[in-house]
């Protein structure tokens, strides 16, 4: 464990606080909600939804951040515009203080969830998501003209996925026609409370370099820091190809007529297991330990996926979060939060 030379930012959202020195304060998870085929969406353009089910899912969190010391954020996905007023009316009424995560892969529905945010006061609440070498002029204008004053600023680079690449997208900017860096952009569309990310990438594509992007964020720019590690796991088409194959009987069948298959191991090793109960095992293991990787390093934001997995993804972080504070104290840091799990769980 270390400590930074540099001077580190700790952004405050309606008290949750994010940055500083690793161990000040504890990691703030971001859970996903409404994404792509979630069950609790009844229609993905008007954003109807389960609300009882959607608040349940969110109460949980909240009652298992209170229980542990471990604070969150909500990041909401829309592709449609109404769907996003719908989905922040719905938090709104539910939770009126926690911060939110504005993320969708349609530039338009983005622009207008700032616009929407800002005319019904929830723009200091908000997160834009995210400030990256795609961004459009549109986009841009609509976070000057808005109250956003927060933002996921994303540090990809598809052509040098390399440390040197990544802080290049950041202060020199040259990807998909920027003449800016991220951060320029990002204080020219009013952005005061910038979060790094130092965007997750598959493994073989430059996964290990997104992890030590975290030590440079923080040494060289003192800003918040964290990403979506769980994207890694995601991406990872082996362990994808035999998680996928439950669903599959015959793809499952070609899986196991091979010799020495993991998964045939796996079923080998937990007899009378069940096919989902073993990949689910194999799987949550390293979907957890991404983000714990990311930690040990400094990173102050872990986007960890589907709110679902709020359990595991706590407990893990709760003894990260202990096991951090307790090496740095010796280097001269210690907590400045009240609410910490080493308050809670020790």
């Amino acid at each position: 464990m270390f400590r930074f030379e540099k001077e580190q930012k700790v952004w405050d959202f309606n008290g949750t606080k994010i940055g500083g020195q690793p161990g000040e304060y504890p990691t703030v998870l971001a859970c996903s909600i409404f994404y792509n085929k979630h069950e609790i969406v009844l229609d993905d353009k008007t954003g109807k939804i389960d609300k009882a089910a959607a608040e349940a899912l969110w109460n949980r969190c909240q009652e298992l951040s209170d229980l542990v010391g471990i604070p969150h954020f909500i990041q909401i996905l829309a592709e449609y515009p109404a769907a996003f007023e719908s989905y922040f009316s719905w938090f709104d009424s539910i939770d009126n203080k926690t911060a939110f995560l504005m993320d969708s892969s349609v530039p338009a529905a983005l622009a207008h969830a700032c616009k929407y945010v800002t005319e019904v006061g929830l723009a200091k609440r908000a997160i834009y998501n995210s400030i990256n070498g795609s961004i459009l002029p549109e986009n841009i204008e609509a976070l000057k003209n808005s109250d956003v004053d927060s933002a996921i600023v994303l540090a990809f680079n598809p052509a040098d996925p390399s440390v040197h690449g990544r802080e290049k997208v950041l202060v020199e900017g040259g990807v998909a026609g920027q003449a800016k860096g991220m951060i320029p952009i990002s204080e020219e569309c009013g952005i005061t409370r910038p979060i790094l990310d130092t965007a997750a990438t598959p493994l073989g594509l430059g996964s290990g370099s997104a992890y030590r992007e975290i030590l440079a964020c923080k040494a060289l720019h003192g800003y918040p820091t964290g990403g979506a590690y769980h994207n890694m796991t995601v991406a990872w088409t082996w362990l994808k190809r035999w998680k996928g194959s439950k669903k599959n009987p015959s793809a499952l069948a070609e899986t196991l007529k091979g010799k020495d298959t993991y998964l045939k191991q796996l079923l080998h090793h937990y007899q009378g297991g069940s096919i989902d109960s073993v990949i689910q095992a194999a799987w949550s293991a390293p979907d957890i330990g991404c983000n714990l990787v990311a930690s040990t390093l400094g990173a102050d934001l872990i986007m960890y996926g589907p709110i679902e997995n709020v359990e595991p993804m706590i407990t893990a972080q709760s003894y990260m979060d202990i096991v951090t504070l307790e090496a740095v104290r010796p280097l001269g840091i210690d907590v400045k939060a009240d609410n910490h799990p080493i308050f809670k769980l020790i």
